[in-house]
């Protein structure tokens, strides 16, 4: 009985903490938006998030850390498809659809467009948050990808010769016109039929690219 109860309390413990380290990263997002990477202070994250400053150093080093980890925190989302077990079949249509979908959901977004400006504006004076970006995006991204690429093509049913290029290749078959169009803003967010249409012919593209002859 002690055990289940020591148990629970771990889990509630550990519940708690991922919440707090949530709490801090959306308030980073905030900061990070309102005043740009350069100009965002740990003082005013605390203050957003509702924390002393030193709460936030118990789970991150510093602001390098701190959009790491929203990057990474988005990363996850775009990867989840991926990592589903379903996603690991003989299905490659369905899998790639999946990814591309949740992908553009996310690069879309308000908020996942603005900290892309953000980092684009800051990149010149801090280049370490370029590298925390890339590290963190596009190459956990195209690492995690490239895995199942890998296998697919060990079971034969697709022919990916290199992984990790076609990984890359995939995700820039996504960033189309309608990427461009949202990222300088000139459209508001994209219709739900255009999506449809930009995932079903990137999928179709690189499908024929990458089958067995």
């Amino acid at each position: 009985m002690a055990g289940k109860s020591t148990a629970a309390k771990h889990r509630a413990q550990n519940g708690a903490a991922r919440s707090k380290r949530d709490s801090i990263l959306d308030a980073a997002t905030r900061v990070f938006l309102d005043c740009g990477y350069g100009d965002a202070s740990m003082d005013a994250v605390a203050r957003e998030a509702g924390v002393a400053k030193q709460t936030i150093y118990s789970y991150f080093d510093g602001k390098d850390a701190l959009f790491e980890a929203i990057v990474r925190d988005k990363c996850d989302r775009l990867l989840e498809p991926i990592g589903m077990p379903e996603a690991r079949g003989n299905d490659p249509e369905t899998a790639l659809a999946r990814t591309a979908r949740r992908f553009l959901d996310v690069v879309l977004a308000p908020e996942g467009m603005a900290l892309f400006r953000t980092l684009v504006a800051e990149c010149g004076r801090f280049p370490n948050l370029a590298e925390a970006f890339y590290r963190s995006g596009p190459l956990l991204a195209a690492a995690n990808l490239a895995d199942y690429l890998a296998e697919l093509d060990g079971k034969g049913i697709l022919k990916v010769d290199d992984p990790l290029r076609a990984a890359r290749l995939f995700f820039a078959l996504l960033r189309g016109d309608l990427y461009i169009r949202r990222l300088l803003d000139l459209d508001s967010e994209p219709d739900p039929a255009d999506v449809e249409r930009a995932v079903a012919d990137a999928v179709r593209v690189f499908l024929a690219a990458h089958a067995r002859r």
